[in-house]
Parts: structure tokens; C-alpha cells; sequence
């Protein structure tokens, strides 16, 4: 959680290319500027989270955006270790997947997930992302001033 005028980091956990660009998009239209940490697979965010350097107040992210269907540890593998790391665990994390089903979002209500965002495969309704991203920075930001 980033202190002082710095930008809003957000981790953004994504296989897919095209998806990645989408949501660099969204965040372009919706004018949320920060600094966005691409992760390709579910192994390098765990990687990550148990480095003893990401421990560092500086180093976490205020947003973690995670898609769930990820090559080498699944999206519910990276929130296991994300909520029992004692640094990560109070990271909002947003879910953003292409599949609605109301399976997965019960499989997801024990890890506290901030928002669950279907991926849209129409272009105008994908980039409302970006405003969803915006209010859940501009909440985490208040939870944070009020600290």
C-alpha cells in the first residue's frame, strides 16, 4: 500500500495477452493512472508473494486483479497463498474471469475477493473495467488514510 502522493500499484495476474492489453486499455479510458505489475502465471505471483522483500510496505501492491485460469497454479492456488501471506492478506484482490459460474464465485467467498469481474467479449462493456478498477483504488486509498 503506497504512502505519500506515489502512484497506485496494481498487480494484474494474466495469461493472455490480448487480455492483458484489454485491461491496459480499460484503465486508459476510465484515466486510472499507475503503475501495473504484469504476473504471466499463477507461479510467478507466488514466487513473488513469498520473496522475504515483498514483505515491504513499499512493495505491496494497493490492487491485486486475478484471473483464474492460470498455467502452472490455478487462480485459487494464488489466493490461498495471498490470504495466508501476512503481508498480502489485506490486499483487496478483484477476480477477473470469463466464466460467471455461480460454482466458482462460491468456491471464491472464503478469500474476501473485493469484486468479481466477468470478462466481456464486447469491447464497450470490457472497458467498464477500468471504472470498476478506479472505485476499488479510491476505496482502498480511504481504508488506507483512515490507518
Amino acid at each position: 500500500m503506497n504512502h505519500g502522493v506515489c502512484m497506485p500499484t496494481i498487480f494484474l495476474v494474466e495469461d493472455n495477452a490480448t487480455d492483458v492489453e484489454l485491461f491496459r486499455l480499460a484503465l486508459r479510458e476510465a484515466c486510472v493512472a499507475c503503475d501495473l505489475l504484469v504476473f504471466e502465471d499463477g507461479g510467478e505471483i507466488i514466487d513473488h508473494i513469498l520473496q522475504p522483500e515483498s514483505a515491504l510496505s513499499s512493495a505491496l501492491p494497493d490492487l491485486i486483479v486475478l484471473d483464474l485460469n492460470l498455467p502452472k497454479c490455478s487462480g485459487l492456488e494464488v489466493l490461498q497463498v495471498v490470504r495466508a501471506s501476512p503481508f498480502f492478506a489485506k490486499v483487496p484482490v478483484a477476480v477477473l474471469s470469463s466464466s460467471s459460474s455461480p460454482r466458482e464465485r462460491a468456491k471464491l467467498s472464503a478469500f474476501n475477493i473485493r469484486e468479481f469481474i466477468v470478462k466481456s467479449p464486447d469491447l464497450e462493456e470490457y472497458l467498464t473495467v477500468g471504472s470498476i478498477v478506479n472505485t476499488l483504488l479510491t476505496e482502498a486509498a480511504s481504508v488506507e488514510t483512515r490507518k
